[in-house]
């Protein structure tokens, strides 16, 4: 519909001035929901004015409009959340969206989720969302690090109303999005938020499609990480053929042990001009001669992360390394299996070895562990007292000598 803005300055006596457009659009708004008494007609007049807004839900950007008459701000409690209400096309979000928006005055990005939502009238959804106060964080099965937004308050959720009930410190309510990643958040899981710990001791998935409903309390108890290390296993520093095919091959362990499943990982090249590896699977591209250093990062933690010192030249030489791998500890008095690999570049090859256990020092002998057998590739170590220990393998000649794989030897309880 076109609206006949000098009708309108006309019957609102403001014909010929030009300071009260403002006022003037409110008038047009409201004659033409009075003429249509639809909610659609506001929103296609709206949605393609300045008062449309962007959002960004699942990377896709979307018009929309806030009605900021409509903005609430609990200050019953300490740590405040608010509530607008957004009109947006139906079908773009639902309830438990997480969305991205960007405050015109501010220009600062908030996160929202959406709490609750009805269709209006004619296709047009009018949704409630709040802003995310805290972020949940948690590894998922996948050994995938996961930030989840949530709306965090001191007390207890009311339904009906969208009220908070407040209570102790101790106990806190969390709002969070229904998604297959959130849903592996278990009953005695302990979250850091701020400065403390909390347990759930509550997950209510039923109330509220779309939305889990957590109840937390103050835990003693500290949300503890698994600890993850990624090594290259072609060696910190290797020399290839130009012509030559080049993979960087990686390990990754929690807490010492090996994953079976690698998580995401990204590689990344030094010098583009000599070789590119892709990004993803760790292949090289040659495509000169020259150094250059590739690394490897977890997706969701860059920290942990290792390099490797590549030379590609037009004639290789050999570049042995040894490598021993295993268990970070083994039980006083039981046994544990340790192996070496041999490579020459980076590339695994054939070898027989000598394994040897000295103090941490990796000198002296040591009397708190020793190899009960060896077949040149493997060997089993049995503990014997508390503390820590090095494992050596060596070459047959002794040219070859990995570095002191450390172990500790601890007690079964």
């Amino acid at each position: 519909m076109t609206i006949d803005m000098e009708y309108y300055r006309k019957i609102n006596g403001l014909f010929g001035t030009t300071n009260k457009k403002d006022y003037l659009q409110k008038q047009a708004i409201k004659s033409v929901n009075k003429i249509n008494d639809s909610v659609l007609s506001t929103f296609e007049i709206l949605i393609n004015s300045n008062y449309a807004e962007n959002i960004i839900s699942d990377g896709i950007s979307t018009k929309c409009i806030f009605d900021y008459s409509k903005t609430s701000q609990d200050t019953k409690t300490e740590l405040a959340f608010y509530t607008k209400e957004m009109w947006i096309e139906v079908g773009i979000v639902s309830v438990g969206s997480v969305m991205k928006h960007t405050d015109k005055v501010s220009l600062i990005e908030n996160t929202y989720i959406v709490v609750s939502k009805q269709e209006y009238i004619d296709g047009y959804d009018v949704c409630y969302i709040q802003k995310s106060n805290n972020t949940l964080q948690f590894y998922s099965s996948t050994s995938t690090l996961h930030q989840i937004p949530c709306i965090i308050s001191k007390g207890s959720i009311s339904l009906d109303e969208q009220k908070i009930i407040s209570t102790l410190d101790s106990e806190i309510a969390v709002q969070i999005s229904d998604t297959s990643i959130t849903r592996q958040i278990e009953m005695n899981y302990v979250f850091k938020i701020g400065m403390r710990n909390y347990t759930v001791v509550n997950i209510d998935d039923i109330t509220v499609s779309g939305l889990l409903l957590i109840k937390m309390v103050y835990s003693e108890v500290e949300q503890v990480f698994p600890s993850y290390s990624l090594t290259i296993l072609n060696g910190d520093s290797i020399q290839v053929n130009e012509n030559d095919p080049l993979t960087i091959n990686t390990q990754v362990k929690i807490d010492g042990i090996i994953v079976s499943t690698l998580p995401n990982l990204i590689f990344s090249s030094s010098d583009i001009t000599k070789a590119t590896i892709n990004s993803s699977t760790g292949v090289v591209t040659i495509l000169d001669v020259g150094n250059v250093v590739f690394s490897c990062r977890m997706a969701n933690d860059s920290t942990v992360m290792d390099t490797i010192s590549v030379e590609i030249v037009s004639d290789v030489v050999d570049n042995y390394t040894l490598k021993v791998d295993g268990s970070i500890s083994v039980i006083k008095t039981y046994t544990s299996t340790y192996t070496c690999v041999f490579r020459n570049n980076g590339i695994v090859v054939s070898g027989v070895s000598e394994f040897y256990l000295t103090a941490d020092d990796g000198v002296s002998a040591t009397s708190l562990a020793s190899v009960v057998s060896q077949d040149g590739i493997n060997c089993v170590v049995r503990g014997l007292n508390l503390g820590y220990v090095r494992l050596f393998s060596r070459s047959q000649d002794g040219s070859i000598v990995s570095d002191g794989f450390r172990i500790q030897v601890k007690s079964l309880f």
